[in-house]
């Protein structure tokens, strides 16, 4: 009777957690809309002026923006009141940025006036641009600033340089787009490298799904500095439409920067993989995930800055530096036991983060069938974190995971090992697990042991240990130690029955089969230095 209530008032939880979401972000959506609904077409592409921050006046009639009816456009900067007749103005005032340029070879500055950036330094005297009323000029391509009477002293229609994140941008002259016969829209056909030095264009893929929300927030910071079209939402397709862009690029190399959870990173180097892009891009990461064990491990953070700041984000990218990360192949044979025995054919899944099975698989796999409900309203950091503390509380008592060393046998290195009680095993490539837990530093604090050292790019995988749900409690909170149970290049593991199991936060059930884990290549990474 005590284990059917606990199940009654962990449903209450889950329950009430819902109803919570469902307000929040009923809230959310009246007061944090950023999206903006304009009637007719548009040449701009409207935004609310709130992930600004900071004061804003209207190009058109130049009146003071409140937050709340003020919109910007995302590509070019300019900004408007939302209503009709502001907008309308504008679209036929001010140009926005090119998409692409026939028969030129250079870049001509666009220029935009007033609502400079805070911290604007004029470009022609090297003094502050105060940010008052729609003072002062800027460029939408290269970001020089100039003050209103330094402006009159330049040539304006001179040629633009894209400025400092010049090797960042796709210039529109580089661009080539035709018609397909079955599309009246103009689709990428190719790219035509420019003459600029070390060009390693960024591509910027944002899940708006993520963790925290804030993908929308960044694709649309980051259009204003670079060309609209390479920065990009991750759509039903995937990153696919991402990728002809690195494809056409080549032979010079691309940067990509992803915004999301270690998921959509995983499914961003699949799909590279999958389409053998060379050269191979170098991955930069935006942390907009619950887990985000990867982006800690190469030091973009455990969460995303609560202010973005588009310069920062782009400065950090140039001068992170390029590491190898091991791919590793997990390929699966279903297995029918019953005589005579039948296998079936191998499915592969890469893996780069980690894979484990038992008990913090099956949390993770039902935190997914939560978040798959119609009733999962409220995409935040803080709420999922609260689902996962409910679902690892009822493995406390229930255990479904017991004994998971009698249902299987595992294999290092072509060696047979024996498991002491265990609910659940983790296999390492980085030392970053369940949002943000290190197994290995936390197994090197026994004084007895060897110390063990984790590398990213070795080949090899570090296997533990872990008794219960409690005990991962423990371990997230530095109190405890994992079991230590080896380190392998080649791992084979044989499961007899079904078992949660889960790769880089991705969970599923797996019936009873035979697993193969080796190195299969490595991806390129940018890692940011402190």
């Amino acid at each position: 009777m005590e284990l059917i209530s606990f199940d009654l008032s962990l449903e209450a939880l889950i329950g009430s957690l819902f109803a919570l979401g469902a307000l929040f972000a009923f809230c959310r959506s009246l007061l944090l809309e950023d999206v903006i609904c304009i009637p007719g077409k548009s040449k701009h592409g409207w935004k609310s002026i709130k992930i600004l921050d900071r004061a804003s006046y209207c190009n058109v009639c130049e009146i003071l923006l409140t937050p709340s009816a003020g919109v910007f456009c995302d590509c070019c900067g300019i900004c408007s009141h939302a209503s009709r007749p502001c907008t309308r103005k504008a679209d036929k005032l001010f140009k926005c940025k090119e998409k692409w340029i026939h028969n030129e070879s250079a870049m001509r500055h666009l220029w935009v006036k007033g609502n400079l950036p805070l911290s604007a330094v004029c470009d022609e005297c090297g003094e502050d641009v105060e940010d008052v009323g729609l003072s002062g000029w800027r460029c939408a391509w290269c970001q020089r600033c100039y003050h209103t009477n330094c402006y009159k002293k330049i040539d304006v229609r001179g040629e633009c340089d894209l400025g400092e994140f010049s090797d960042m941008i796709f210039p529109p002259y580089t661009i080539v787009a035709a018609r397909t016969r079955e599309s009246m829209r103009l689709h990428l056909a190719g790219i035509k490298p420019p003459c600029i030095e070390n060009w390693e264009p960024l591509i910027v893929i944002a899940n708006t799904k993520s963790g925290s929300s804030t993908g929308a927030d960044v694709v649309s910071l980051l259009r204003g500095y670079l060309h609209p079209l390479q920065v990009m939402e991750l759509g039903s397709r995937g990153p696919q439409d991402a990728m002809q862009w690195a494809a056409k690029a080549s032979p010079r190399p691309c940067r990509i920067l992803v915004a999301g959870g270690d998921g959509t990173i995983g499914w961003v180097l699949n799909t590279m993989y999958t389409l053998n892009i060379k050269p191979m891009p170098s991955i930069a990461i935006m942390p907009l995930g619950t887990g985000n064990d990867l982006s800690r491990v190469l030091g973009w953070g455990a969460e995303p800055p609560s202010t973005l700041d588009p310069l920062e984000i782009l400065r950090n990218i140039k001068k992170a530096r390029s590491i190898n990360l091991d791919r590793f192949s997990l390929q699966i044979e279903k297995v029918h036991y019953r005589l005579p025995i039948q296998r079936h054919p191998m499915k592969t899944i890469n893996v780069y983060n980690y894979f484990s099975m038992g008990v913090d698989a099956l949390v993770t796999y039902n935190f997914h069938k939560t978040r798959e409900s119609r009733f999962y309203v409220l995409s935040s950091r803080i709420f999922n974190k609260l689902i996962y503390f409910g679902f690892g509380t009822q493995q406390i008592v229930q255990r479904d995971c017991e004994g998971l060393e009698k249902k299987i046998e595992l294999y290092l290195d072509n060696r047979l090992v024996r498991l002491p009680e265990l609910q659940s095993i983790v296999f390492l490539n980085i030392d970053s697990w369940g949002a943000g837990c290190k197994l290995c530093e936390l197994s090197n604090n026994d004084d007895e042991s060897p110390k063990l050292v984790n590398s990213i790019s070795d080949g090899a995988m570090e296997i533990f240990g872990i008794v219960s749900s409690f005990h991962i409690a423990q371990l997230q909170c530095g109190i405890s130690k994992p079991i230590r149970i080896g380190q392998a290049k080649n791992i084979r593991l044989v499961i007899k029955t079904t078992c949660p199991m889960q790769a880089d936060g991705e969970p599923w059930m797996q019936a009873p089969a035979e697993l193969h884990i080796s190195s299969r290549g490595q991806v390129r990474m940018l890692k940011m230095e402190s």
